[in-house]
């Protein structure tokens, strides 16, 4: 009986250790296959976690020549960061005191960036809002309760704007308002105070903003 047993078990390991000859190409084709997707994955990623510098010039050589007049007067600022752009708009140029209803200056503006960010493929644009630390005027109130609310509603005007009337993929747009806690300047100057009340645009692939 012991004997038989024994023939049994020795039956069965030869079956395994050929099963795995047998299996062993294919465990391993597959592995192979599994790691040059995995390589093509982080290639492609690689690759779009910036824009190209073609496009960057691009888009900055569009905003720098339709906003000279903005820059000149301070009100717009451009700047690059790494794999994107990022544009700043002082509030009068967009907004009256205390509202988020764009001006008919505002939309203007407004026009002459969305023409811009239309060149520019693959990108995520990400709103923010910023205020100064002043409360909001009792006569507002009731519409903003606080800065908070102020700086995501002129957001989320600038995100409307650029959906409707520049025809932005909506899926491509991040309306995000910070209140006054990321400030530009001192808050202890009209100057600083000025500075901090702006509307920032950042220009980027999703991979990029995820981190800002």
């Amino acid at each position: 009986m012991q004997r038989i047993v024994l023939i049994v078990l020795a039956a069965l390991l030869a079956v395994l250790v050929l099963a795995g000859v047998v299996l062993y190409p294919e465990y391993t084709n597959l592995k192979q296959a599994l790691q040059t997707c995995e390589k093509k994955a982080a290639d492609l990623e690689k690759k779009g976690a910036s824009l190209s510098d073609a496009q960057l010039k691009t888009v900055c050589d569009s905003l720098v020549s339709s906003l000279n007049e903005q820059i000149k007067k301070n009100e717009v600022t451009i700047k690059e960061f790494q794999g994107g752009i990022s544009l700043s708009l002082v509030d009068r140029i967009l907004f009256r005191l205390g509202g988020a209803t764009l001006t008919p200056q505002g939309e203007k503006v407004l026009a002459k960036v969305g023409e811009g960010l239309k060149k520019v493929q693959g990108k995520m644009v990400r709103v923010v809002g910023h205020t100064d630390p002043i409360p909001i005027r009792q006569d507002f109130l009731d519409k903003f309760p606080s800065n908070w609310e102020l700086s995501a509603a002129r957001a989320s005007t600038v995100v409307r704007y650029f959906q409707d009337k520049s025809g932005l993929d909506p899926k491509g747009l991040e309306a995000v308002g910070r209140s006054f806690y990321q400030p530009a300047g001192g808050n202890d100057s009209e100057k600083g105070r000025a500075l901090n009340r702006r509307v920032e645009i950042l220009i980027a692939p999703p991979m990029e903003l995820k981190a800002k």
